[in-house]
């Protein structure tokens, strides 16, 4: 039944983390053949994060009311538009179009497959499941790279991405088939009827519930700051410190990616193994800190171990797996894709504002005359995020710990 679920479940995903990361490649293209300039390309890559954060809240309400299938399968089919648009987009504002239905249509991608598991499976098992779900769908950040160059050079980027557009019908075709509304008995929906009042105010609930919170800001800054050094620090570090080419950048990058492939494997064992979740994360969130301060203090670490460094942050926020596991141990089964989709909206913010603001933060230590960034301002960076997962893990330290194998209704929010 698990090989089964990820067949059906994994693609999808693997297909989101692939449209997410794309703008880096396509970059020059865009530029080339449409005039993008680097204002328009943030654009592209932000509206994609601020239409999936948008579509958070109904996107739980509706996995609650309408079970995973209709609702992944739906907006499966908004992936294969926004694909498609982007294709034959013609202008700026016509690619924006694209990425933000794109962004819209994969926003129940991750959570509407941990409701899955979640609904489906042993509650001990939640964690380990997220995590192979995550190693198997990070692979879509490999495909970001490299392969996705080498697409674009056989049959252009339009072509790559009507070929998405297709991809994105074809699995919401298997999902309508093959995806069933329950398993082994368990109905994948909360088989409850609620208006929008209600399930607002059962969103209210997860959120104001004083358990929570000392979680919300891990969420936040867990992902986040690894995101910003993936996606937005890591290569321009490499160029501007190490003087490295496209190439060599491109290798120590698919490094980072590979790390985020194996670390959730190294982690999936771990919160059963030992019985406890709190104290995985905080072991895995002070391992990425610590090395975040390193960079910091050092600026300029030999270029032997930087490669060991970079991957050992990338595998290290594998915790994050489990994180999100200790949010959902709060969450009762009828509430499940809003309290996780609650959960995302966190990751996401974190994502899509951990990077402006560390970009405020360089831009203090750039050079005022060449506007050149310099070791200054990459040490600042890195300090900056250290610094933001410092602080989350200070308020982690107060949040219970919900073990795997020793739950009790108590645990769960109240009210709901």
């Amino acid at each position: 039944m698990l090989l089964r679920l990820l067949v059906v479940l994994a693609p999808a995903y693997i297909l989101s983390q692939f449209l997410r990361n794309s703008v880096a490649v396509l970059a020059p293209n865009l530029s080339q053949d449409l005039g993008i300039g680097s204002a328009g390309l943030g654009t592209l890559t932000g509206a994609f994060f601020l239409s999936f954060a948008f579509m958070q809240l109904p996107v739980g309400m509706a996995l609650d009311r309408f079970g995973p299938r209709r609702v992944m399968a739906s907006l499966l089919a908004v992936v294969g538009a926004g694909c498609v648009v982007f294709a034959f987009a013609d202008s700026a504002p016509v690619l924006l179009l694209g990425r933000i239905l794109m962004g819209m249509g994969c926003a129940p991608l991750l959570m509407g497959a941990m409701v899955v598991f979640a609904r489906a499976f042993a509650p001990e098992r939640f964690a380990s499941l997220t995590a192979m779900h995550l190693a198997i769908g990070n692979t879509g950040i490999l495909l970001a790279t490299s392969p996705l160059a080498m697409m674009v050079d056989l049959i252009d980027w339009r072509g790559t991405f009507f070929g998405a557009g297709l991809l994105a019908g074809l699995f919401a075709v298997l999902m309508v088939v093959t995806l069933p509304e329950q398993i082994r008995g368990k109905p994948l929906s909360s088989g409850r009827s609620e208006g929008i009042t209600q399930s607002l105010m059962g969103v209210g609930r997860v959120i104001a519930d004083r358990r929570l919170w000392p979680l919300m800001p891990m969420l936040f800054t867990g992902y986040g700051s690894v995101a910003a050094m993936t996606a937005l620090w890591g290569g321009p570090y490499l160029a501007d410190i190490y003087g490295l080419n496209p190439i060599d950048r491109g290798n120590v990058l698919l490094l980072m990616a590979v790390g985020s492939i194996l670390g959730p494997i190294c982690y999936a064992p771990l919160d059963r193994r030992f019985n406890t979740r709190k104290w995985v994360v905080v072991p895995g969130c002070a391992l990425v800190m610590g090395i975040f301060g390193l960079l910091a203090i050092w600026g300029r670490p030999p270029f032997w171990l930087l490669p060991i460094l970079l991957f050992l942050i990338s595998a290290g926020n594998g915790y994050f797996s489990v994180s999100m596991a200790h949010a959902r141990s709060l969450y009762p089964d009828h509430a499940l894709g809003r309290g996780m989709t609650v959960s995302n909206m966190l990751v996401m913010g974190g994502v899509g504002l951990l990077q402006p603001m560390s970009g405020l933060v360089a831009g203090l230590f750039t050079d005022g005359a060449t506007g050149a960034m310099g070791e200054p301002s990459y040490r600042a960076v890195f300090a900056f995020l250290g610094v933001s997962l410092g602080l989350s893990l200070a308020f982690y330290l107060k949040a219970p710990d919900c073990p795997p194998y020793k739950k009790s209704p108590s645990d769960k929010i109240k009210g709901l």
